[in-house]
């Protein structure tokens, strides 16, 4: 399933802090509801996949303007929890983030992929301590 997504904020500026209470900032709350209206529009939202996941992200930014790809992400995953695109973000197995070109508006493009039973991208073996010691 392929789907387009605006602009995500900063995983910095997610969440604010109102005395003791850490809240969901606005302008996190104006994105995930814009972008449950995106994914109502593509037929996504409340899809409800049940299984393990893999998801590529696409980020094509508006200008030349500095950004860590890396703190896109969490807006993007529950803004697809909250559209009930899938159950919860924790059926994500494996991620691939994309720096893409300049377009006129800035937005993501988001490719989610069912695994087939049984993949749960353990990876390889030699990094998660699985490898052969005897070669």
């Amino acid at each position: 399933m392929e789907v387009w997504m605006p602009w995500p904020p900063s995983t910095n500026r997610i969440w604010r802090n109102v005395g003791k209470r850490t809240l969901l900032s606005k302008e996190a709350r104006l994105f995930r509801n814009r972008a449950r209206g995106e994914l109502l529009a593509q037929g996504a939202a409340n899809r409800q996949l049940a299984g393990r996941v893999a998801v590529e992200v696409v980020l094509y930014p508006k200008n030349g303007r500095a950004f860590d790809i890396d703190n896109k992400l969490k807006a993007l995953l529950d803004a697809l929890t909250f559209s009930r695109v899938w159950l919860d973000d924790g059926q994500v197995d494996e991620i691939r983030v994309v720096r893409g070109p300049q377009q006129e508006e800035a937005r993501a493009r988001v490719t989610i992929m069912e695994m087939a039973g049984g993949e749960h991208g353990h990876g390889t073996g030699e990094a998660d301590g699985g490898g052969d010691d005897d070669a």
